[in-house]
C-alpha cells in the first residue's frame, strides 16, 4: 500500500476533478494545473451513466448532480422520413430504478469543484503541462512557459486528447472521424424531459435533443441540442443561411423550431470533433493518464465522462494497494477490458449514424427496431448503453465498475460475472 503522496494533476475537466476528489479520499496530498487562468468547463451537454452515477456516490456527490440534472429513463430514435423506430430502450426494462442523468457539463463542473474544494485540494491556474522530468527525488511537471512544479510523488495526466505529457509513452493510435457536430444550448421547449430523442435521416443527418436540467444559478431547465456535421464543414457551417438551416432541421423533426431559434447566430452552436484514440500504455514511471489522455470514442454510447469518473476511482484504488511501481500497471489493467469494449462497440456503432454510407442507414432502418424487440438482445443493448459492458458477452454492477462493492483492488475487473443490475440487487436484498 502507498503512503500519502503528493500528486500533480494536470486539468481540471471531469477526469482531473474527479481523480483529485478520490485521490484525496485516499489519504494523498493532489494539487491540480490548470491553463485556464480559472478552471472552468468546456462543453454543452452530456449523458452520466448508471457507472457515473455509482462513481458520484461513491465521493457522495450524487444528490448534488441529480439536484441539478435531469432523470433519463429511454432512448428514443426514429428514422425519418418513414417514422420507423430505431431505438426505444428504457433503463428500467434491465433493472427497476435504473436510470441516466442528463447534465450541463457546467453542472457537473461545478458538483465536482465543491468535491474537491470540501477536500481542501489546491489549485494553480495559467499553468499549461508541457512535459515531466523524472529523478530519483520524484517527478517534476514543466510548463509552456518554462516553470517548473514538483517534484512531486506522481502526475496524474488528465489534460485531455491534446495532451503533450503523453509524448514518449509509445505508440498512440489516433484515427479520426469523418463527421462531428454542432451543440447548442437551449431553454425546456416541449421536448418530454425523461428521453433522449434522436432523428435520422440516411447517417449523414442526426440530430439529438437531451434535456440536461439546470445550471447551478439559474432554475430554468435546458436541453441540449445537437446537429451532425461533417468534420471538415464548420467553417461553411459558420459561414452560411442560419435560417436556412433552421428550416432544413424542422423539415426532419418540427418540433426543433422554438429550440433552434433561440441561436441567434452560428457562434451560439459549439463545433465538436470526434476520434478513436488509444494509448496503448498509459503510464511511465511516474506519470499515469486518465479521461481522454488516454482513451477518446465517438460519443455514439455516450460513455466520455464516465470513464473519466471510473479512471478516477480505479487509479486510487491501485495506489491503495500496492506501491506506485506496481499500482499503475494495475490501474490500467483494471480498465483495460471495459475500455476496449466501449472503443470497439463505439467505432462499430458510428457508421449507422454518422457517416456517408447508405447501405448502412438501410440496415440500421431495417435491422436495429426488431432487433431491439428480442429479450436478449434487448437486454445486451441496454447494458451497453448503461456503461455495463465489460466484453460482448460480460458485463458488471455499477457498484464494482465504480469500485463501490469490494472492488478496490490490484486485480483486474473479472469479465466471467455476468450479473445484471437486477440479479445484484436482488442478491444484496436476500443477505
Amino acid at each position: 500500500m502507498s503512503s500519502s503522496l503528493s500528486i500533480a494533476i494536470a486539468g481540471a475537466g471531469v477526469a482531473g476533478l474527479a481523480a483529485a476528489a478520490f485521490l484525496a479520499d485516499a489519504g494523498h496530498r493532489p494539487v491540480i494545473f490548470e491553463r485556464f487562468d480559472a478552471a472552468r468547463p468546456v462543453g454543452a451537454g452530456l449523458l452520466i451513466q448508471p457507472t457515473g452515477l455509482a462513481a458520484l456516490e461513491r465521493l457522495g456527490a450524487r444528490a448534488a448532480a441529480e439536484a441539478l440534472g435531469q432523470r433519463i429513463e429511454r432512448l428514443h430514435g426514429r428514422a425519418e422520413p418513414t417514422g420507423r423506430t430505431v431505438f426505444d430502450l428504457r433503463y428500467d426494462m434491465l433493472a427497476p430504478g435504473l436510470a441516466g442523468l442528463g447534465m450541463h457539463r457546467a453542472s457537473l463542473f461545478h458538483v465536482l469543484w465543491q468535491a474537491v474544494k470540501a477536500r481542501g485540494v489546491g489549485l494553480e491556474a495559467g499553468v499549461e503541462a508541457a512535459g515531466t522530468e523524472e529523478t530519483a527525488q520524484g517527478i517534476t511537471l514543466l510548463d509552456s512557459r518554462g516553470r517548473r512544479f514538483g517534484p512531486f510523488d506522481l502526475v496524474v495526466d488528465a489534460s485531455g486528447a491534446r495532451s503533450k505529457l503523453r509524448e514518449g509513452l509509445g505508440p498512440v493510435a489516433i484515427r479520426p472521424y469523418r463527421y462531428g457536430a454542432v451543440w447548442g444550448v437551449g431553454r425546456h421547449t416541449m421536448f418530454e424531459r425523461g428521453v433522449l430523442q434522436q432523428r435520422y435521416r440516411s447517417a449523414r443527418f442526426m440530430i439529438g435533443v437531451l434535456p440536461i436540467g439546470r445550471l447551478p444559478d439559474d432554475p430554468a431547465p435546458l436541453d441540449a441540442f445537437f446537429w451532425s456535421l461533417p468534420g471538415g464543414g464548420h467553417a461553411a457551417f459558420a459561414a452560411g443561411d442560419l435560417d436556412g438551416w433552421r428550416e432544413d432541421v424542422a423539415v426532419l423533426w418540427p418540433q426543433t423550431r422554438t429550440l433552434t431559434a433561440q441561436f441567434a447566430d452560428a457562434t451560439a452552436l459549439a463545433p465538436a470533433r470526434y476520434a478513436q484514440l488509444t494509448v496503448r500504455r498509459p503510464w511511465r514511471g511516474r506519470l499515469v493518464l486518465v479521461g481522454d489522455a488516454a482513451h477518446q470514442t465517438s460519443p455514439q454510447l455516450g460513455q466520455g465522462a464516465n470513464m473519466a469518473l471510473l479512471d478516477g476511482a480505479a487509479l486510487a484504488d491501485a495506489l491503495a494497494a500496492a506501491p506506485v511501481a506496481d499500482a499503475l500497471p494495475a490501474y490500467a489493467a483494471r480498465r483495460r477490458a471495459h475500455v476496449r469494449f466501449y472503443q470497439a462497440a463505439s467505432a462499430l456503432l458510428t457508421p449507422f449514424f454518422q457517416s456517408d454510407s447508405a447501405a448502412a442507414a438501410w440496415a440500421r432502418d431495417l435491422a436495429f427496431g426488431p432487433m431491439a424487440k428480442l429479450p436478449w438482445l434487448r437486454r445486451e443493448m441496454i447494458r451497453t448503453l448503461a456503461g455495463l459492458k465489460t466484453g460482448p458477452f460480460t458485463v458488471q454492477t455499477p457498484e464494482i465498475l465504480a469500485g463501490r462493492d469490494g472492488a478496490g483492488s490490484l486485480a483486474p475487473v473479472q469479465p466471467n460475472r455476468l450479473l445484471s443490475a437486477r440479479t445484484a440487487s436482488s442478491r444484496r436484498h436476500r443477505s
